[in-house]
């Protein structure tokens, strides 16, 4: 060789090493690849790694090999691993419930894998949630795919960047659902079979989408024993069990013997006996979260039930702190390092505000809400403690079909909680779920990882944080209804959440679907039994003991607010021209039967009222006849949202707003007004306020508290 060809060689080499070296392919996933996971993983993470073979068969269209043997991998794998079988140059994290997924380059020693992804977790949730953050971010599966009745786009391939890496952890410690006032699900998959309300396959599906939206914690039912197979069902999926603010330790205070008081003041003997059994019957295994406080059996303040209790704010905080100090000390004998928290319920949290009440130490404070979004600490939240929220509730005057909080209260809420660092505790309640899953999937997403949810300045007015909230539903319409639709959908959520009548002047002072049928049947018995006055429930929830102004009152925001909905109505007419017929049946159940129930049961309730006010006897009938019309039309929207899987949701078990019962209450007062006899069983039936319960719990049969 020349000595100048030398020369130039060394010029090319060095200048090619000048260059920037060409990135690495894309690790491409196929049908043809494998999963990988040990059998001795934990069950939890066995039933995960199916959930992903599932998930993999949608969307190559023919199930993915799963395998528990390296030797037996494909060159190409999705690697799981927990306590075994971690591949060199992939370290698992450390901390709580951390996820991490890793692109796999340059094979695993004793297995015929060349490339994949390795995805792991600090503990076996972190795993977990690992597999199904792949799931959702590379396979593009929807975390509520089951409840959204959405499948994943076919592809025949998925790619991971060659140097990809991921590891992330939740901002909220515990974070988890309360499925209460569970009548829709109770009518429409009953699991008296099972042993339980609700039937197992169902809450495998509730346990799947929590863990999918990365949760730890349930509340699995309202009236529920510590022994009901339900409980062991979450265990077996890796879930925290915790307990409400009445199941105090687990304590089923809806089954307390009839025949023996309910009290901790005149039997402490009896209500220790019943705590500490309780305790014993959990699952040995179950990772539990012990709840603590006092209150009367059927979720009414105690000195309700117990005449004998005491008559001042005082008396009565220090009658709850004596119960809250004999519950630690039977939970910590049983579980010496099980978390405490303390739900302050309602009048708990106006103790606490009175200075009446302190929580003991190491007791974790949970401020709740008011039932409609709104924290009730007045300001005082602060570090390590935690929020019990509600993005459905039972009240006589919230949501229980339909969305109702806001996407900026919540954000604006919980904002509040995560800069106070009240981070502790997380409990949502999302009653039926699936009527409520746009906002329970931003609470989740939230308490994951909030900081898409602050960056847009937070501030305390009605509309902070509106960009980030924005952000959401224009994600959420595009996820669900394709991209031609978002804005136009976005621009109907934002109208929807502002439509409902309003009752005052206060933020949440407004109609929704519970109050519809509620305000409707109390008009209606009032008018039935010929009483001018108005009814005591009605009072409480309008504030009012005037019946003309309260009347006067209902017709009015039931007036304006049809116009709202009207418009409402317009928008999803108009986005729904846009959605793919896909994902029209969903686009019925999210958007066109909430917008119909709400138009047509305010305009229902806005005849009745209107009825009520009239003194002219044909005109009152035509009133009556529209209403009944109307709340015809609600049923129509509710089945319609009925469709394939979801035949009989809304009508099976509604039991607690109880359209039918408002229905034949309506025919009822039309009979009076034509003459025609009045149903009597239709008046005691509008008048039974117990029936929904007897139902919840009937799978129970005799079954009570027991002592020993």
């Amino acid at each position: 060789m020349r000595p100048h060809s030398s020369a130039l060689l060394l010029c090319v080499a060095l200048f090619s090493a000048a260059l920037p070296s060409a990135a690495a392919p894309n690790i491409a996933i196929t049908r043809d690849g494998t999963l990988f996971v040990d059998s001795q993983e934990p069950p939890p993470i066995q039933k995960a790694v199916s959930d992903l073979a599932a998930d993999c068969a949608a969307v190559f269209g023919r199930p993915i090999r799963l395998v528990h043997s390296p030797s037996e991998a494909s060159p190409t794998t999705i690697w799981i691993a927990f306590q075994h079988d971690l591949p060199q140059g992939v370290q698992r994290p450390s901390g709580w419930e951390q996820l991490h997924i890793q692109a796999l380059r340059g094979g695993v020693a004793g297995s015929p894998v060349r490339t994949g992804v390795v995805l792991t977790g600090s503990d076996i949730r972190g795993t977990i949630y690992a597999i199904y953050q792949f799931s959702q971010q590379f396979l593009g599966v929807d975390p509520l795919y089951w409840w959204t009745d959405h499948p994943p786009q076919r592809r025949t391939r998925v790619e991971i960047p060659a140097d990809f890496s991921e590891t992330a952890g939740p901002r909220v410690h515990y974070r988890g659902w309360f499925l209460n006032d569970e009548d829709l699900f109770t009518g429409w998959r009953p699991g008296i079979r099972d042993g339980t309300g609700i039937s197992l396959a169902t809450w495998d599906r509730i346990f799947e989408a929590l863990l999918r939206l990365k949760g730890n914690m349930v509340v699995p039912g309202t009236w529920i024993f510590p022994y009901e197979p339900q409980i062991q069902a979450a265990v077996d999926r890796g879930l925290v069990i915790t307990q409400h603010h009445v199941n105090v330790l687990g304590l089923d205070t809806y089954r307390w013997p009839k025949n023996e008081p309910y009290s901790f003041s005149a039997r402490p003997d009896l209500f220790e006996a019943a705590l500490r059994h309780a305790m014993s019957q959990y699952p040995a295994g179950a990772e539990l979260i012990a709840s603590v406080g006092y209150r009367g059996q059927n979720d009414y303040p105690f000195w309700q039930v117990d005449k004998d209790s005491p008559t001042t704010d005082e008396g009565r905080a220090r009658v709850i702190r004596s119960a809250i100090d004999k519950e630690i000390e039977i939970a910590k004998q049983q579980r010496p390092n099980v978390p405490i928290v303390m739900n302050a319920w309602r009048e708990a949290a106006q103790f606490i505000h009175e200075g009446y009440l302190q929580v003991p130490e190491g007791v974790t404070l949970v401020w709740p809400d008011n039932g409609h979004g709104l924290i009730e600490d007045r300001g005082k939240i602060a570090a390590g403690q935690g929020v019990y929220y509600h993005t459905a509730m039972f009240d006589y005057r919230s949501n229980h079909w339909t969305e109702m909080v806001p996407l900026e209260r919540i954000q604006r809420e919980l904002g509040r909680m995560v800069k106070a660092g009240a981070t502790q505790f997380l409990l949502v309640n999302t009653a039926n779920l699936r009527p409520v899953v746009m906002t329970t999937r931003a609470v989740m997403e939230l308490a994951w990882n909030p900081d898409p949810w602050l960056d847009s300045g937070l501030d305390s007015g009605l509309n902070a944080g509106s960009n980030a909230s924005t952000n959401y539903l224009q994600n959420w319409s595009r996820e669900e209804f394709g991209a031609p639709a978002a804005d136009a959908l976005t621009q109907y959520y934002k109208s929807y959440f502002a439509a409902p009548g309003r009752l005052g002047s206060a933020e949440d002072a407004t109609m929704a679907d519970n109050f519809y049928q509620t305000a409707a049947r109390q008009i209606l018995l009032q008018l039935l039994k010929g009483d001018s006055t108005i009814s005591p429930v009605l009072a409480r929830l309008v504030h009012q003991n005037d019946a003309k102004a309260t009347l006067t009152l209902i017709r009015d925001g039931c007036r304006d607010a049809d116009a709202r909905w009207q418009h409402v109505a317009g928008l999803a007419k108009d986005a729904g021209a846009r959605v793919p017929d896909a994902r029209k049946d969903f686009f019925q159940a999210n958007v066109l039967t909430q917008t119909d129930v709400h138009l047509y049961a305010n305009r229902m309730l806005q005849e009745i009222a209107g009825a009520a006010l009239s003194d002219a006897m044909p005109e009152r009938i035509s009133h009556v006849e529209k209403a009944a019309a109307d709340a015809q039309a609600t049923e129509a929207a509710l089945t319609a949202a009925e469709y394939g899987k979801w035949k009989g949701f809304y009508r099976n078990g509604d039991w607690l707003l109880d359209l039918s019962r408002t229905r034949a209450l309506i025919q009822a007062y039309l009979d009076k007004l034509q003459g025609r006899p009045v149903p009597e069983n239709a008046i005691i039936r509008a008048q039974d306020n117990g029936f929904a319960y007897h139902m919840i719990t009937a799978y129970q049969g005799t079954q009570e508290v027991k002592f020993k």
